[in-house]
C-alpha cells in the first residue's frame, strides 16, 4: 500500500495524527505533492485550524488550478473563516471548470440558500435535478426553501421512491426524504401523514445511535461536582492577561431556543461580529486540557493553574481574532457551550455569557421536527429530549448558584415581544448601547448556516402560534408533562 493511500485511509478512519505524519513525510520528499497537500489541508480543517487549511488549500489551487475538488476544499476553508465573497468565488470557479460535476452544483445551491439568494439557489437546484433527476438532496432543499410546497407530480415520484424503492436509498437519504415529506404534508394540512413522516425520520436517526441520554448522567454530574464554589473562587481574582482587546460573547442554551435570532440581532450592532457556531471549546481547548493535565474535560480543569488558563484563553482568542481581525466583540453561538460556563470563567473572565431559553414544549417540538446533522439521542426522541432537558436545567441552575453575576438570562418569548427593551438590557450587560439597526436584522443579506436560515429571513414572528398544538393527540405523555 502506497504512503498516500495509507494516509488517506487513516484520515477516513479519523486517525488524524497518523494521517498528518504520513502527509508531512510525503511533502518532505516532494513539497509540491498535490495529493499530500490536499490531505494535509483536510487534516487542518478537521483540527479546526481554519487559517492553516486556507493557506494549504490556496497552495493546492495554485499548483492545480483546473481541479474542481480542490476549489471546493478551498471554498470550505473560506467559509470557516467567514470570508463569504471568497467562498462564492471559489465555488463559482469550481462550477465553471465542470458544469456537470454534481458536488460543485450542490455546494452552490446550499451556499445561495444560506445566503438568502433564492433565485440563484433555485437555478442550481434545477441544475442538480438536470444532472440527476431523482436527486434527494435537491428535493429536500427545494422543500426547505419552499420552492416545492405541494404534492406535485415531482413530489409524488419522490414519495414513490421512498415508499417503494427504499432498499436502494441510504438511511441518511431516507431521513432527508421523511423530513421533507413531513413539511410538505404539514403545509397541505394532512397532519396524520406529517406526523408519520416526522416520526419515521426520528426513528431512523435513533436507530443509528448507540448511546442514550442516561449514559450522559455521569458527565453532567461531574460538571456540577468539579466546578464547585471552591474551584470558582480559586480563579475569582484572576484578570485575563490577553494580547488582544477582543471580548467574546457566548450565546448558550438548548438548540432551537432562539440563539440564531439573538445572534443576528446582536451582530447587526456596529461593535459586534459573529463567528457562528464554533467547536473550539469542546474541541481544541478540551484537547489542550488533556495535553496539559493528562485528564479529559471536566476532570482536568481541577489541575489547571492560572498561567495555564491564561495560555488556553489566549489560544482561544487568537483563533477568534483570525475570524474577525478588527472586531471589538465577537459571538460564539454554539448552544452546548452552556456546559462550559465554568471553564469560560476560568479561561476568559472578561467574556460575556448570554443564556437564551424558550418554552420547553416549543423547544422540544422544534428539536423533534428539524433535521440536525449530528446524530445525538436528544435530537430524535421525545423521551430522550425530556431527559436531556432535565440535565440541562440542573447544570444551568448550578451555574446560577456558583456564578450568579456571570450569566445574563433572556427568554425567546420576551425578546420577540419586547425586542428593544430586551436588546437594550442585553447590550448593557456587554457594556454597549442599543442601536436601532439591531431590529432590522432580517433586511441584511447575511449568511446563516443554521436551521433558522429560512425562518429568520421574515423577521420577528410576534404572533407565532405554538406549532406542536395541532399535533397534540399524537404526542406522548412525557411531552405533555414537560414544564
Amino acid at each position: 500500500m502506497s504512503l498516500i493511500v495509507q494516509a488517506n485511509h487513516f484520515l477516513q478512519q479519523g486517525k488524524i495524527k497518523q494521517a498528518e505524519q504520513l502527509y508531512r513525510q510525503l511533502l518532505r520528499t516532494n513539497p509540491n505533492d498535490i495529493d499530500a497537500l490536499w490531505g494535509l489541508g483536510k487534516v487542518a480543517l478537521s483540527l479546526d485550524s481554519y487559517q492553516a487549511s486556507y493557506e494549504i488549500f490556496s497552495r493546492c489551487v495554485e499548483l492545480a488550478p483546473k481541479v474542481p475538488q480542490l476549489w471546493l476544499s478551498f471554498a470550505q476553508a473560506c467559509e470557516r473563516l467567514r470570508r463569504f465573497k471568497e467562498t462564492e468565488q471559489a465555488l463559482v470557479h469550481a462550477y465553471q471548470l465542470n458544469h456537470d460535476y454534481l458536488p460543485s452544483v450542490q455546494a452552490l445551491a446550499i451556499f445561495y440558500c444560506q445566503s438568502n439568494k433564492l433565485n440563484k439557489a433555485n437555478k442550481f437546484l434545477d441544475a442538480m435535478v438536470h444532472c440527476e433527476p431523482e436527486n434527494i438532496q435537491a428535493f429536500a432543499l427545494r422543500v426547505r426553501i419552499k420552492s416545492e410546497s405541494s404534492l406535485s407530480n415531482y413530489a409524488k415520484e419522490m414519495l414513490k421512491k421512498l415508499t417503494q424503492g427504499k432498499d436502494d436509498i441510504s438511511s441518511n437519504d431516507q431521513i432527508l426524504l421523511h423530513y421533507a415529506f413531513a413539511q410538505l404534508f404539514q403545509q397541505t394540512g394532512d397532519l396524520e401523514q406529517a406526523f408519520f413522516h416526522f416520526k419515521q425520520a426520528n426513528d431512523k436517526q435513533s436507530a443509528g445511535i448507540s448511546f442514550s441520554v442516561v449514559g450522559m448522567n455521569d458527565y453532567f454530574a461531574s460538571l456540577i461536582n468539579i466546578f464547585s464554589t471552591e474551584l470558582i473562587e480559586k480563579f475569582s481574582n484572576y484578570e485575563a492577561n490577553t494580547i488582544t482587546d477582543l471580548i467574546p460573547i457566548f450565546i448558550v442554551g438548548q438548540p432551537r431556543s432562539g440563539s440564531t435570532l439573538l445572534e443576528q440581532m446582536l451582530s447587526a450592532h456596529s461593535d459586534i461580529s459573529t463567528a457562528g457556531e464554533l467547536p473550539f471549546l469542546a474541541g481544541d481547548i478540551a484537547q489542550g486540557i488533556v495535553q496539559i493535565t493528562g485528564q479529559d474535560f471536566p476532570q482536568g480543569c481541577k489541575k489547571l493553574t492560572t498561567e495555564q488558563c491564561q495560555s488556553l484563553g489566549k489560544h482561544y482568542l487568537n483563533n477568534m481574532q483570525t475570524l474577525a481581525p478588527n472586531a471589538k466583540f465577537i459571538i460564539d453561538k454554539m448552544p452546548a457551550n452552556y456546559q462550559s460556563i465554568g471553564l469560560i470563567k476560568m479561561l476568559l473572565p472578561q467574556a460575556k455569557i448570554i443564556h437564551i431559553s424558550r418554552d420547553v414544549k416549543d423547544v422540544s417540538w422544534s428539536i423533534f421536527t428539524n433535521h440536525f446533522a449530528a446524530n445525538e439521542p436528544y435530537f430524535c426522541s421525545f423521551e430522550e429530549i425530556s431527559l436531556y432537558h432535565e440535565m440541562y436545567q440542573q447544570v444551568m441552575n448550578h451555574w446560577e448558584k456558583v456564578l450568579p453575576d456571570f450569566v445574563h438570562n433572556i427568554s425567546y418569548e420576551a425578546l420577540v415581544k419586547n425586542p428593544t427593551e430586551e436588546l437594550t438590557s442585553t447590550l448593557a450587560f456587554c457594556g454597549l448601547s442599543f442601536q436601532s439597526v439591531c431590529l432590522n436584522f432580517s433586511e441584511q443579506a447575511r449568511y446563516i448556516a443554521t436551521l433558522s436560515d429560512v425562518q429568520l429571513r421574515t423577521g420577528l414572528q410576534v404572533n407565532r402560534t405554538k406549532a406542536w398544538q395541532i399535533y397534540e393527540k399524537h404526542l406522548p405523555s412525557c411531552f405533555k408533562q414537560l414544564k
